[in-house]
């Protein structure tokens, strides 16, 4: 009987071992340290499932090392490797296959395990709403897709604008524009952009333009982000009758950031262009915007716009305000 007491508390004590042996471990730079199940980490957070608690999300400069309790797919300076992770004596490191290995080159996330790409993206309608003393009538209809893999990023956006005027026709345009980046690291970034609009208004007028060029990504994953690009830009301006070819040096920046727990949404695109000819100073287009999610899918937004150009003879500006009520998939 002793003996059987015994074998039971020994297999009850190496269960309980094995159990805490198992579990991943964050180590924090104030010396604490939590075991649990490692859910997320990117560049700016490290999320940890304790088995006491809720997720607890931890800023990622907080973290001195961590370990794991089992192999899992990590993407390791965006190459995706199955490996077990091993804390490290120095701090913002840790041990991959016995390689002290920053942990800013990390990132990981349960959807590496299901897909190498992720998708989302939104369709939305929107009404101008810019004062105008004439009876104008202004609306949107827009799409936007993102498709991103380790390595790759495509984006494809389309909008279609419809304006009257005393119910007369005085736009009916489509534009598209689609980018191509290549993430050669979690800040670098090569892109390559297509742009196309078409005018159905009257004369058949077509403008495009390509464009290459490196970009930086300061801050952000997934939703949350701030890229800068430089590119060089060839445009095409096609009518009935001729057409008129340019290049020019452009500079974009590219803003995206969460609030609220995802409730509230900020952002704001910009470009300013300079053509290589003396006649045109720089053409420059901004969209600043904010969107409120109503659920989880549907959400309403407020878009200003401005296109500016400056040339020898005259100084252009176009505002414009919209609401608009979109859906994300």
């Amino acid at each position: 009987m002793p003996n059987r007491y015994s074998s039971l508390a020994l297999t009850l004590w190496l269960c309980g071992v094995s159990h805490h042996a198992i579990a991943d471990t964050v180590f924090l730079n104030n010396g604490d340290k939590i075991t649990g199940e490692i859910k997320a980490l990117d560049e700016q957070n490290l999320v940890i499932k304790p088995s006491y608690a809720p997720k607890i999300t931890i800023e990622r400069r907080a973290v001195r090392s961590f370990e794991t309790r089992e192999p899992q797919p990590w993407s390791i300076n965006r190459s995706i490797k199955e490996v077990t992770v091993q804390a490290s004596e120095l701090d913002s490191f840790v041990l991959i296959d016995d390689q002290q290995t920053p942990i800013s080159e990390l990132i990981y996330s349960e959807l590496l395990s299901d897909s190498d790409w992720h998708y989302s993206g939104s369709v939305e309608a929107a009404i101008d709403v810019t004062h105008n003393s004439k009876n104008t009538q202004k609306l949107h209809a827009k799409g936007d897709v993102t498709a991103e893999t380790l390595n790759w990023r495509h984006n494809l956006k389309s909008e279609v604008r419809y304006e009257t005027e005393d119910k007369t026709t005085k736009r009916n345009t489509l534009e598209a524009h689609y980018s191509l980046d290549y993430l050669i690291s979690d800040h670098w970034f090569l892109r390559q952009e297509d742009y196309y609009q078409e005018d159905k208004l009257n004369l058949d007028i077509r403008s495009y333009y390509a464009a290459l060029g490196p970009g930086y990504r300061f801050w952000g994953v997934n939703r949350d982000k701030l890229d800068f690009v430089l590119t060089y830009n060839h445009f095409w301006l096609d009518y009935q009758v001729f057409t008129y070819e340019l290049n020019a040096w452009a500079a974009t920046i590219n803003y995206k950031q969460y609030w609220f727990d995802g409730v509230l949404e900020t952002y704001a695109d910009l470009q300013i262009a300079f053509p290589d000819i003396p006649t045109i100073e720089y053409i420059s287009d901004s969209t600043f915007g904010l969107k409120y999610l109503l659920t989880q899918q549907i959400y309403l937004s407020f878009k200003y716009d401005i296109n500016e150009t400056k040339s020898a003879v005259q100084h252009s500006r176009d505002i414009s305000y919209s609401l608009g009520l979109g859906v994300n998939f």
